[in-house]
């Protein structure tokens, strides 16, 4: 993807795991002030806080999935790639 990137003049802006964006995005903020926590039914906050914990662990998800930025000529900080940069 990032060869066919470069070939139709994008810039890679950021290249990270699916956790660390996610992380850098405020997945965990929204989890525990919002989503989780306006939550009234137990088994489904609880099955919501299993879902993310796919979403973001290592040896789920987390780490298998990668989140790529492409662009021209931006460059302004991304939400989602300050926490980690993967090498390409």
């Amino acid at each position: 993807m990032a060869e066919a990137a470069d070939g139709a003049g994008l810039e890679i802006l950021g290249f990270t795991t699916q956790a660390a964006f996610l992380i850098g995005a405020g997945m965990e903020s929204l989890l525990t002030t919002e989503m989780l926590a306006a939550e009234d039914d137990a088994q489904r906050r609880a099955r919501l806080a299993g879902e993310a914990r796919r979403l973001m662990l290592p040896g789920e998800m987390g780490e298998i999935f990668k989140v790529i930025a492409l662009g021209r000529g931006y460059h302004e900080p991304l939400a989602g790639f300050g926490t980690q940069e993967l090498p390409l």
